[in-house]
This record gives C-alpha cells, structure tokens and sequence, in this order.
C-alpha cells in the first residue's frame, strides 16, 4: 500500500511540473545586481542556478553573473540588455532613471512608510514601468521586488532629521538628493563601493542605504549612529530583451513568468524579514546571524520625525519630481501609484 501511495505520490509532481518536452531548451544571458550583497545572494543567483532549472527539468537554465563580476555600473545594465550583450538583467529602477524620470515614480523618496503600502505602490506602478521600458530599452518587466527600507548612517550624532541639515549625506537616486536638500543636507554622489573611505575621510558625513547591504559592506566599522527611518525600499526590477521574448514559446513563457512570480513574492517576505535583522547586525540590538555585530547606536524615528518626512515629501520629493517628469508624467503616477499611495505630484 505504502509503495502504490509512493508511487501515486511522484507521479502527480511529475504532472505538476511544466510540459517540459514542450518547452524548446534555452540558456539564458542574464546580469544581476552586486554580488557581495543579498538581492543577488538570496535571489537572483538560486532562481538561476537552481529554481527556473527545477522548475523545467533543465530545460531553461542561465550562465548569469553579477554586474559586480562584469565591472559594470547599475546605470549601464538596461543599455547592454537594448543591445542584446544580455538577455535579462536584474537592476534598481534608480539607477537607469536618468535615462526616463518616470522611471524613478516607482520608488519616490518616503511615499511609502511600510512594505504593505510599497507592495501597492509597485504593482500599481507595473504597467506604467513596462510600457516606459518597452519604449525606452525594447524590453519587458517581468517582476519587482523590494530591498529592506533605505535608512540613514551617519558618523556623528543624529537624534532626528532636524541633525541632517548641514551634512554631506551619500544617495544613491535623484529623488533621494532631493529628500536629503529638503532635510537642509547635501547630497554626495559616489559608487556603493567607494562609501566606507569616504566616510572614513570625511568625504561624506552620512550615507543612504539598506541596513542589510549596510552591514554586508561593513559600514558598520565606519558608522557611530543608525537613524532607522525609511526614506525608500529599492525596487528592483528584472527585465528581459523583446526579442528574446518573442523567440520563446509560449510554454516558455509561462514556466519563466511563473518561476519569477515566487522569486517576486519571495522577494517581498525576504526584504520585510530581513529588515530587522540588519538594524541588529549594525548595532547590536538583537541576534545577528550573518557575524560580528556592530555597535553604532540606534536612533528610532519619532512622531515629528515622520511629520517632517512628510512635510519633505510634499514639498520637495514630489514637486521636483514632477518637474523632471512633466505633466502628462505626473498625471499617470496620480492615477496609479499615486492612487495607492494616496498621494499627489503637482502639476510643474
């Protein structure tokens, strides 16, 4: 009895996997994210080297590599993926903004104050980021995922926005330059890899970022305060070439689309769980599973803190984007990812 139920068992996965002998074998040329830190560690690389495989017996596989092992910098990825040097990238929409603002709308400085209202956001969003990387890149959006919410580092004391002003802060975005002016700070523009010395030289007086790629690339040694308000979650985006695309069957298609639809939710749960974590490996607030804690102090945001967050987002974070966007641009984020917000760009 025992065996029938075994056997009953294994047939029923096999049935459940995609009709593999339909599928034409495909070997994907794909870009991710930084290879020391954990979008690509947790997802990018076991979804290629591991899950799509499983998914289709092997039938759909990658030779993909991190943009940190390529040499290449977040702003160029989508430019090779247009050319066709690679088939999918994985890549932070903040970087390729540049080449479209409205890019940008989908991760704005401070619009949301918890993962829930950034999900919302995102998948509000969705269709208007593939239609503009459809016309920008000749490429498609095939997930978004978040990192654990941008907070502040800094070396000396911050005990609330109100200390910002005056600082040389680090961002990564333009919208988070535009957060950091409204705040009375001034923004520093420098590669993620070159922010420990120039802390340590006082080049930059505090820096933006997750508190997991934070303690990955041991800001935690350079650091004295964690100023744990969310000020951006890091939409991440994976895209794939058109043609491409259009080259893949339709059962193809749908194994890929399926496969990044759990690396998508996974990426969500991740970022939340991973959110806490990361604060305690920074500061030593709690049990840190990835090595030494550090010990900056940790600063939690007040009542007036996130007033005057809010106060920066109205009147600097969405203003001047919306500048740089134009007006039919901001009509579009009001009906979508404004509409989950429950925000508003003004008319430039």
């Amino acid at each position: 009895m025992k065996s029938i139920l075994a056997i009953t068992a294994a047939l029923s996965a096999v049935c459940a996997l995609p009709a593999v002998a339909e599928i034409t074998p495909h070997d994907f040329k794909v870009i991710g994210t930084w290879g020391n830190l954990e979008s690509w560690q947790s997802l990018e690389k076991p979804f290629w080297a591991e899950s799509l495989p499983e998914a289709t017996r092997g039938a759909l596989t990658a030779e993909a590599i991190p943009i940190t092992e390529a040499g290449l910098k977040g702003t160029e990825v989508m430019r090779l993926v247009k050319q066709g040097v690679f088939e999918v990238a994985h890549g932070l929409g903040s970087y390729v903004a540049s080449e479209n603002p409205a890019i940008e709308g989908v991760d704005l400085s401070s619009i949301a104050p918890d993962f829930a209202t950034m999900h919302a956001i995102a998948d509000a969003y969705k269709p208007e980021m593939d239609r503009i990387f459809q016309e920008t890149y000749g490429a498609r959006i095939l997930s978004l995922h978040p990192w654990p919410a941008s907070m502040i580092y800094c070396r000396g004391p911050v005990s609330g926005i109100s200390d910002l002003a005056g600082k040389k802060i680090r961002v990564h975005s333009a919208t988070l330059g535009d957060f950091v002016e409204g705040a009375g700070g001034v923004t520093v523009t420098l590669p993620f890899a070159e922010v420990v010395p120039a802390l340590e030289k006082g080049v930059a007086d505090c820096a933006i970022t997750d508190p997991v790629s934070a303690y990955k690339a041991s800001w935690q040694e350079v650091v004295d305060y964690v100023f744990a308000l969310p000020v951006g979650y890091s939409i991440t985006f994976t895209a794939i070439n058109n043609s491409v695309w259009d080259k893949l069957d339709e059962e193809s298609r749908t194994a890929l689309s399926d496969a990044l639809a759990e690396m998508e939710s996974k990426g969500w749960q991740q970022a939340e769980a991973n959110q806490a974590i990361g604060v305690a490996c920074l500061t030593g607030e709690g049990e840190c599973p990835w090595g030494e804690p550090g010990k900056a102090a940790l600063t939690t945001p007040s009542s007036e803190d996130e007033a005057a967050r809010q106060k920066i987002l109205s009147e600097f974070v969405l203003k001047r984007w919306g500048e740089r966007c134009g007006a039919d641009c901001a009509d579009t984020w009001n009906a979508t990812a404004g509409k989950a917000a429950g925000l508003s760009v003004p008319k430039p």
